[in-house]
């Protein structure tokens, strides 16, 4: 760098030139230190914290969890998936999820457990499935 004009200041620091040690550590401090602020309020983004209030909301409804499907279940899930964004405009394809399917299939079967109770066809299959082991 000497023909810039510009010091290099960590070839000097690893080089223990004490001479110029002192001044460049400070120089160097306040380069690292200047954007601290920015860089904890970037990490707290990539944390997962929403940026916009709609994504807010959003997380404050959901939650993540998971649950082991068989291989059978989770091949029908992307196969329902694709069938699903056929019948989808092109702008929402994109907003059918797994997660969404799942989601809403769980709030049918729930909203039909609850209407029937023992006759639901979700406590009958449960009931067969668990008799085969």
């Amino acid at each position: 760098m000497a023909g810039t004009g510009k010091r290099d200041i960590m070839d000097a620091l690893l080089k223990g030139s004490s001479a110029e040690a002192p001044g460049d550590l400070k120089l160097l401090d306040r380069l690292i230190h200047k954007n601290r602020g920015k860089d904890e309020e970037n990490r707290t983004r990539e944390k997962g914290a929403p940026s916009r209030p709609d994504q807010r909301r959003q997380k404050a409804r959901k939650k993540k969890t998971t649950h082991y499907l068989s291989k059978e279940r989770y091949e029908d899930l992307g196969d329902a998936q694709s069938k699903i964004n056929r019948f989808m405009q092109r702008h929402l394809k994109s907003r059918v999820s797994r997660s969404r399917i799942v989601d809403q299939a769980l709030k049918m079967i729930l909203k039909d457990f609850e209407e029937k109770g023992e006759k639901s066809p979700l406590l009958q299959e449960i009931i067969k499935d668990v008799s085969k082991e």
